[in-house]
């Protein structure tokens, strides 16, 4: 199995969506949230939903997964922008109220977050980050073909994220890679997928730009995953 074929087997299952929504006229939030790197939706209506939902993630990271959620409500950004807060972008608690408020927090502020829960010391850690929602809900996706390649995390908030993103290389543009806004993140600098990194592949998504802290221009690709 060639590297690109692997890909593709990755990707499929980054982008598998499971259905389980209710009226969206009378949805609080719509959520997407991977585990396993499979992806989920869910719509809560009440404030008790959305914290029972939250309990859940919290049980699944005790099973020893890695979470990732975000809302998919959040308008469209046109530049990035840093926390909106004072709340910080990451946390290391062993109180599962803590953690679950500043999931609260983050969702709140657009941010997409990470959670997941070490058995030995018995404690959550979280980071989120700026969602880059779609900027032209009109636009139609496009297909590109590039290489994969691995770049460090742009700079859309303070404090830096640090860590690298997901990135596809087509001719002189570099895209970051984005499934409902959110960039596909490794907290490693070096990202430790050498079968991955390299790789040629075909994506079909809807190109953006957006404007980091700094105000350098960078690119993104929202994956198309056929909703």
């Amino acid at each position: 199995m060639n590297h690109t074929i692997k890909l593709f087997v990755l990707l499929a299952t980054v982008l598998c969506l499971t259905a389980c929504e209710k009226n969206k006229e009378d949805a609080l939030r719509d959520i997407v949230y991977t585990v396993n790197a499979e992806e989920h939706r869910v719509t809560t209506h009440t404030e008790s939903e959305w914290d029972a939902l939250l309990d859940h993630f919290c049980d699944y990271t005790q099973e020893g997964v890695q979470v990732m959620f975000c809302s998919t409500r959040q308008p469209g950004q046109t530049q990035a922008k840093g926390r909106s807060s004072n709340t910080p972008t990451s946390i290391t608690t062993s109180n599962r109220d803590e953690l679950k408020a500043w999931m609260k927090e983050m969702e709140r502020a657009g941010h997409t977050v990470n959670v997941k829960y070490d058995n030995v010391s018995g404690t959550w850690s979280g980071t989120a980050y700026v969602n880059l929602n779609r900027q032209d809900e009109q636009a139609e996706p496009k297909t590109y073909s590039g290489t994969f390649l691995f770049i460090p995390t742009p700079a859309v908030q303070e404090p830096p994220l640090g860590g690298t993103v997901w990135t596809l290389e087509v001719g002189a543009d570099t895209l970051i890679i984005t499934v409902h806004g959110m960039m596909i993140w490794s907290a490693s600098t070096d990202a430790g997928m050498p079968i991955i990194d390299g790789a040629e592949a075909v994506l079909e998504g809807i190109k953006g730009s957006y404007t980091d802290l700094h105000g350098e221009t960078f690119l993104t690709l929202e994956l198309n995953t056929g909703e």
